[in-house]
């Protein structure tokens, strides 16, 4: 959730708060899953703040710490609690943050013993019971063990064998016995539980007697067959016991490794305080460490034989044949369960805060965990990083620390929890265990442990925590850690939510720049298991414990490698399955591919080695592009391959989509999974040669990026994505360039000399709904539909000379304005130049408040209008734009705030009010507009090219539902400070988005979850270059390097008008969004309460769909992302669709295959570009004028109409437009004008007597609404077609 949490609100009233008894109430967000591992057994999970109920009773260790300090008057502050308020202030900046983890920790942490967890302790005590009085078995043979399973159980399930099954006549003998030791292990024997949204869980080790295996069981899985009969018949056993009255009984695996299953008991809906506890245990068989030779199970060593895997294979010298640490890795971790614990025990007893510290980070890991989450109807595999290994972490910094030849502890056992937890997130923030493997003692050589990759050798040095755990789990472990040590370092006073509580952490769709959908034959790109078995890749498959995994990593390791220029990250979620299909090899599986893309990732060209310097590397680069990399001769005078994926004029809306271009070329090359046909370019699919391993493969899965799809939508009829390389906002800035110098050039004609010209419209600042459309005065005589006007302020040097007097100064800049007229009409022949005066014949005093907006302004009621003073419209022979040229006259400002002043000192209200909102105007036109253009135009152009795409996604989606605009909701100078919030603050603890659909989903999230009336929504532009990172910044000095933006005095400034504001209960349930310039919210306003509800409902449905979209691999729901439901206004306008003027600003409509299609491809030569060889020049789409008026600038009627109809009924209704050419007006009835009300004359509205009825000693009336609507209707004589009441 965003903002400051309910902890901080509760505890903000003293700094003394730690003297009070902690609140018991629980307002925390979402603690998501925790460790997934056999030592911590804390199962997935998520939002718990639905789960937390106040009457609930707590849980042993919630408030064991929080002892109660409540004093008698006059009792004085002890040393301690003093020492303890300054060393919270000295590590914190602030006593809040450690009040708000300590309640944290409190509301969250399990342990056994209480009063809430005694049917829970009852429970595990008649599970044990059950256990060790289970009775044996005889040996048997594998097929009378099946045969054996199915009989008692009496159903269809059997044995969980892991992959390869064992062979019929395998010579090996099954049998069971009672576990000879059963012991509560993991986070709830250790008191480091956890509650999450799906609970905790409870392990329970089931040692497994040594008289079941023999010596050479480690072997070609024998163990493990071994291990799956015991779990079977625990099972069964169980299931005929009393237990099942209780509890439903099921398989799961761990580690989500199919070596390793385990049994899970979960309690049933009836049994109702253990439901309510919604805790579940986990049975994980173990043996003890002298079973089995240990030693034998080096990760250096081979234990699966080619033999065993394909008949007729040679195993030749043992020596030489592939290690396989990972099923090394899964027998000993089962052998050195109890060992593990014991070690953390007596770290617990070294570490007073150890518990609590372990605690805190399994929080944090598991709010910033993808781990276990859905997307969609997907649901993600738990992730082999879990709390297990961070608390091993824990204690390894605690008490060893060995690495890089360095060893001593790093952290002290003296520190509290918020000290161990920082220093943790500093160290995983900095530290790489593949370059710098670490270990807890030196009595074994490291090197062995790390030739697989990362590595964290355990006490006893026989086994490798990290064995199993992708190398991009640990990198963005790393990432995330980089950014919490950041915010701790610098913003701990408000950073709690973003690393404790935010759920857009874990959110796959909304953390990576892109998101791709890949649904993958894992038949056809794993090894064949029958016939002709090629044992080494087999082998290198089952090393991973699941065919998903071994296919997970296969796409991993191709992407990595061929896009380490591009990308900080590239993640491999895979989908998770039923445990029955855990070894099949189902027909398709889906997995999501999520990119953290760089500040390279926009690069043309991607720089291969030199085939003469690198001849192995240039090998492996033509491996990886086939005919893509081509051998080329750079300015440097260098020979190098390189792929090239664009030209100098590609914009950068498509240069967003190179690296989903990058991955859809390498997966279909190496996987024959095909993508989009929009995703790959005809010049990529020219140059796609299919790898040998896939020359003959038939399409075995397909590729959905979803950004390509909704990124139509910031697209027009007239300018879909395709014009984009010719239609760009560059080109409109090189024409107001080119106009400046025209006008500039004029200096000598004019009475004063020219200062600047400062570009207002959205159009100048990447952020209109489309590129500004050139108009050819060759096609059309120049003219449109609707021609848009760029707004430009022309500011000349000071003089005294300017009128003291407001209508003489209005007629100087009019006469200013018609000699610069003049004198570019006799420069320009080409150009059309015109003066106008929207609202000729109004003197300066008339029209001060011409209408009211549902926008409301800090300082009063006032519209946006701009327009009321004179202007010249010019129409560009070279660029084809039209720019409107107001002029910005400072002494107009001083004149009117001296006016301002004068009238109140003389008592004139009325007077000093209509002056006091003129000047409001005018410093909103002439300076407010500028500024806000040129933080803007910085943010999209020098720091966050993805933030265009973001406000122009954002604006089509607001004008879709009819909530764009200055007249029906959010203006759109607000809509653009909405997308600049999340590109320069670390919102949600996530670094800015590299894409534009990344950045739009993350607006949607900060409209369905901020809360406005609580939390202050502050945009810093001076943060923008915060989210770039620097590559040649090391990463302690990422986590150290002081950041740009708001100085704590600075924000404490806009933090204090905020509070001010709240006190006197003047802040509601509003949009509200500040600056630093604009702490108030006065340039813009803010949006009403109604409509804030309005935009918070529809941006939750919107990230439903997309999610859904996501998941399926579809984008045919994505429409409803932009369709408004009618059905909630009271009536509805159908408007005449030939007096739209803007209907061509509508979306174009997208009709686009989502399956994959195998393309056909056609040769294109590499030396005639995709732009070349166009039959025709482009042209730009022109329409005639809809009224036979040609060349009318700017104009719009139904906006017009809109304001009129605000302006008329600005009370009693609320209307709403899409002001991109929508076809309907609604409205809506204010239902407080609805009710009755007294009689008199001075009623603004067409009001109709109730009969009978009296409000006090008056006649009662109410609004007349059949004739309202006929006077609407009336009053769009022309405009309106069709008008629909709905209720």
């Amino acid at each position: 959730m965003a903002g400051r949490s309910a902890i901080k609100r509760k505890h903000a009233s003293t700094e003394l708060a730690t003297q009070k008894k902690h609140s018991r109430k629980s307002e925390h967000e979402a603690v998501e899953h925790s460790d997934s591992d056999e030592s911590m057994g804390v199962s997935d999970g998520e939002d718990m703040s639905d789960h937390m109920d106040e009457d609930e009773p707590k849980l042993a260790g919630e408030n064991s710490t929080a002892k109660s300090t409540e004093r008698r008057p006059g009792q004085t502050v002890t040393n301690a609690e003093i020492m303890a308020l300054n060393e919270a202030s000295l590590l914190f900046k602030t006593n809040l943050f450690k009040l708000q983890v300590d309640e944290l920790l409190n509301e969250t942490m399990v342990t056994s013993g209480s009063k809430a967890t005694r049917d829970l302790d009852a429970a595990l005590k008649q599970i044990r019971d059950v256990l060790v009085a289970m009775e044996s078995t005889k040996e048997m043979s594998v097929e009378a063990a099946v045969n054996h399973v199915r009989k008692l159980s009496k159903s269809k399930f059997s044995v969980p064998f892991p992959d390869p099954a064992p062979p019929a006549d395998l010579p090996i003998k099954m049998a069971f016995d009672a576990p000879e030791v059963v012991n509560i292990v993991g986070s709830y024997a250790l008191g480091m539980a956890v509650r999450t949204g799906q609970g905790f869980s409870v392990d329970m080790m089931a040692q497994m007697p040594a008289s079941l295996f023999q010596e050479r069981d480690h072997l070609n899985f024998r163990y493990f067959y071994k291990r799956a009969f015991f779990v079977a018949m625990v099972r069964v056993l169980l299931q005929k016991s009393a237990v099942q009255d209780a509890f439903d009984v099921d398989f799961d695996l761990l580690r989500s490794d199919t070596r390793l299953p385990i049994v899970v008991l979960r309690p049933k809906p009836d049994m109702r305080r253990l439901a309510k506890l919604n805790c579940s245990v986990r049975i994980i068989p173990t043996i003890a460490p002298d079973t089995l030779p240990l030693k034998r199970l080096a990760p250096g060593r081979n234990h699966v034989r080619f033999s065993f895997l394909a008949r007729g294979a040679s195993d030749g010298e043992v020596d030489e044949l592939p290690p396989t640490p990972q099923y090394n890795a899964a027998l000993v971790s089962d052998a050195l369960l109890t060992t593990h614990i014991t070690y953390l025990h007596e770290t617990k007893d070294l570490c007073a805060e150890f518990a609590r510290a372990a605690a805190l980070l399994r929080i944090w890991h598991s709010q910033h965990s993808s781990s276990g989450r859905s997307v969609g109807s997907q649901h993600l595999m738990r992730s082999r990083m879990n709390g297990f290994i961070l608390t091993m972490v824990l204690a390894w910094l605690v008490r060893s620390a060995n690495s890089g030849g360095v060893s001593g502890a790093r952290l002290s056992t003296a520190m509290t929890a918020h000290q161990l937890f920082k220093g943790t997130i500093e160290f995983l923030a900095i530290h790489d265990f593949a370059s710098l493997p670490a270990q807890f003692s030196n009595s074994v050589d490291i090197v062995e442990f790390a030739q697989g990759g990362a590595a964290l050798v355990d006490p006893t040095a026989s086994v490798n925590l990290l064995a199993g755990v992708a190398p991009w789990e640990l990198t963005e472990l790393r990432m995330q850690a980089q950014r919490t040590a950041r915010d701790l370092n610098h913003h701990s006073a408000s950073c709690f939510d973003s690393v404790f509580l935010s759920t857009a952490l874990s959110d796959v769709v909304s953390k990576y720049d892109h998101i791709l959908r890949v649904e993958v034959d894992l038949e056809v790109l794993l090894t064949t298991r029958v016939g002709d078995v090629d044992a080494q890749k087999r082998l290198y498959e089952l090393e991973h414990g699941h065919p998903v995994i071994a296919a997970q990593s296969r796409i991993s390791k191709v992407l990595n490698s061929a896009l380490a220029h591009y990308t900080r990250l590239i993640s491999v979620h895979a989908a998770s399955s039923i445990f029955d299909s855990r070894t099949k090899l189902t027909r398709r599986h889906v997995f999501f591919i999520g990119v953290v893309a760089n500040s390279e990732s926009r690069r043309l060209v991607d720089l291969g080695p030199s085939p003469d310097a690198e001849p192995q590397e240039a090998a492996r680069f033509r491996a990886l592009w086939g005919r893509k990399a081509e051998l080329r001769r750079f300015r440097d005078g260098s020979i190098r391959l390189a792929t090239v994926w664009g030209t100098n004029k590609m914009p950068q809306e498509k240069r967003a989509f190179i690296v989903p271009r990058m991955m859809a070329f390498l997966l279909q090359r190496h996987f024959a999974i095909y993508a989009q046909p929009d995703i790959l370019l005809p010049e990529d699919k020219s140059a796609l040669d299919m790898s040998p391993q896939m020359e003959s493969a038939d399409p075995m899965g397909a590729v959905f990026e979803l950004g390509q799809s909704i990124n139509e939508f910031a697209s027009t009829r007239d300018l879909s994505a395709s014009d984009t390389d010719r239609v760009t906002f560059e080109a409109a800035l090189i024409g107001f360039d080119g106009l400046q110098k025209e006008i500039k050039g004029l200096e000598d004609k004019l009475p004063l000399r020219v200062l600047a010209l400062h570009p207002v419209a959205p159009g100048l600042r990447y952020s209109s709904l489309a590129p500004p459309k050139p108009l050819s005065v060759e096609h059309g005589n120049g003219d449109d539909a609707y021609i848009e006007p760029l707004h430009v302020l022309l500011e000349f040097t000071s003089s005294t000379k300017w009128p003291d007097d407001i209508a003489a100064l209005h007629k100087v800049k009019t006469a200013f304005l018609l000699r610069v007229a003049e004198c570019y009409r006799e420069a320009h022949p080409a150009a059309q130049v015109d003066v106008c005066n929207r609202f000729f014949g109004y003197s300066a005093a008339d029209g001060l408040l011409t209408g009211i907006s549902p926008t409301q302004l800090a300082s009063g009621m006032d519209d946006f209008d701009y327009e009321r003073d004179s202007f010249v419209d010019i129409r560009h022979a070279q660029s084809g734009l039209t720019f409107r040229i107001s002029l910005l006259c400072s002494p107009e400002g001083a004149l009117l705030e001296r006016k301002v002043q004068e009238m109140k000192r003389a008592k004139l209200t009325p007077q000093a009010d209509a002056l006091e909102s003129a000047y409001r105007r005018w410093t909103r036109t002439n300076q407010w507009r500028a500024m806000h253009h040129r933080q803007i135009l910085d943010l999209c152009q020098r720091h966050h090219p993805a933030a265009s795409l973001t406000i122009r996604l954002l604006k089509r989606w607001l004008s879709r539902h009819m909530l764009l605009g200055q007249s029906v909701g959010v203006p759109e100078e607000v809509a653009e400070l909405i997308a600049a919030r999340i590109f320069t603050d670390s919102w949600n603890g996530l670094a800015a988005p590299k894409s534009g659909l990344t950045g739009f989903i993350r607006c949607l999230q900060l409209l369905a979850d901020w809360r406005w009336k609580e939390d202050l929504c502050v945009v810093d532009f001076a943060a923008a270059s915060n989210g770039i990172e620097d590559q040649q910044q090391t990463r302690k000095e990422r986590i150290w390097a002081p950041t740009e933006g708001l100085a704590a005095n600075e924000y404490a400034v806009v933090q204090a008008k905020f509070d001010e504001r709240a006190k006197t209960s003047r802040i509601k349930d509003e949009l509200r969004i500040v600056t630093l310039e604009n702490p108030d919210a006065e340039w813009w306003g803010t949006v009403s309460v109604v409509l804030t509800r309005r935009l918070r409902s529809l941006a939750k449905a919107a990230l439903s769909v997309i999610h859904t979209s996501v998941g399926v691999g579809s984008d045919t729901d994505l429409p409803q992302v932009f369709t408004t439901p009618m059905s909630d206004y009271s009536f509805v306008l159908k408007l005449d669709k030939s007096v739209v003027c803007r209907q061509f600003d509508q979306p174009p409509s997208l009709v686009q295959p989502t399956h994959a299609e195998k393309p056909e491809t056609k040769e294109i030569f590499k030396n005639l570009l995709p732009d070349m060889q166009q039959a025709q020049a482009f042209r730009v789409k022109q329409h005639s004028n809809l009224f036979g008026q040609p060349n009318m600038v700017g104009f719009d009627p139904v906006s017009l109409f809109v304001r009129d109809l605000v302006n008329v009924y600005r009370d009693s209704i609320l209307f709403f437009y899409d002001m991109y050419g929508g076809r309907h007006i609604a409205g809506l009835w204010n239902p407080a004008f609805m009710k009755n009300s007294p009689f008199a004359a001075t009623l603004d509205a067409n009001m109709m007597p109730v009969p009978d009825e009296k409000v006090g000693s008056k006649p009662a009336v109410v609004v007349n609404k059949q004739a309202v609507i006929e006077e609407i209707i009336r009053l769009g004589e022309g405009l309106v077609e069709d008008c629909v009441v709905q209720e």
